[in-house]
């Protein structure tokens, strides 16, 4: 059984995670909040748990050094509608059982003449 977390708790893991990212680099509230372009107090709220735009949770991740971390959240980009479209029908396969065919098996028999 799969326990969620409630949104303010994966916000507030959030934050101290951020927390934790940018005391190992040293860095005050005020100097992480230059760097990103927001003030301390967004910082401040941020890394307690509160809700803040997804633009500034951008730029503080690329402000430490971590915009990277983003890719794990949106799944991976397949061909779009137009790049399907010039593939063709053959462009995209399903997948199917293996072709290949196996030899019958010799028919079993009981051997009574051998008895």
């Amino acid at each position: 059984m799969s326990i969620r977390k409630t949104d303010d708790a994966v916000l507030e893991s959030l934050g101290s995670g951020l927390q934790r990212e940018r005391l190992s680099r040293n860095l005050s509230q005020t100097q992480l909040a230059t760097e990103a372009g927001v003030t301390r107090d967004t910082v401040r709220r941020l890394e307690a748990g509160e809700s803040v735009s997804t633009l500034t949770l951008v730029r503080v991740l690329r402000a430490l050094g971590m915009e990277g971390s983003l890719d794990a959240l949106a799944p991976g980009r397949g061909p779009g509608p137009l790049e399907q479209l010039d593939k063709g029908p053959a462009g995209r396969q399903r997948a199917r059982a293996s072709t290949r065919r196996e030899e019958p098996a010799s028919e079993w028999r009981w051997d009574e003449e051998g008895s």
